[in-house]
């Protein structure tokens, strides 16, 4: 689970072959841009590692940030002015560290239940919440994203190349 959760990183930096002007531009009607969607990825990361990971022990319950106020301050980020270049590499730092600390937990403590804002049990998953359940939601959530991205990207350039 934890490589996949690290591959997202080697995709991403991939990215840095677009041109700049088009991670700016929303993906859909209504919808962040890619750079919007690389800050969300970034801030969740550093949440996680932050607020969220050091708090998963046996029956605690975690006080979650509301997601939209995350949310908002991730896409104020992406369009501060930062460039593209320094979003990604700051995305795939991230996700770097995220990645280190979850090799430094041992099985027993990937399946240790505690609650989230009073709740035992994911909505999304229906599975009790545990260290390996909400960083496999993470990995259905960095592949949704991945999709939108690749979707945008190849309407774009469908004539030149592919994203992969």
């Amino acid at each position: 689970m934890i490589k996949e959760f690290e591959q997202v990183q080697g995709w991403v930096y991939s990215l840095k072959e677009y041109p700049e002007k088009d991670f700016f531009k929303p993906i859909e009607n209504d919808k962040w841009s890619v750079a919007e969607i690389i800050a969300h990825l970034a801030f969740w990361d550093k949440y996680v590692l932050e607020a969220i990971l050091p708090n998963m022990k046996q029956n605690t319950d975690i006080k979650s940030i509301d997601f939209q106020e995350l949310n908002d301050q991730a896409s104020n980020y992406a369009l501060s002015g930062i460039s593209v270049k320094s979003l990604i590499d700051q995305f795939v730092e991230s996700r770097k560290r995220l990645v280190a600390e979850l090799r430094t937990k041992s099985d027993a403590e990937f399946y240790v239940q505690f609650k989230i804002n009073g709740d035992k049990i994911d909505p999304d998953s229906g599975a009790p919440f545990s260290m390996y359940s909400y960083i496999s939601s993470f990995i259905w959530h960095d592949n949704h994203h991945k999709k939108q991205i690749i979707e945008f990207f190849n309407s774009k350039y469908a004539e030149d190349f592919q994203v992969k």
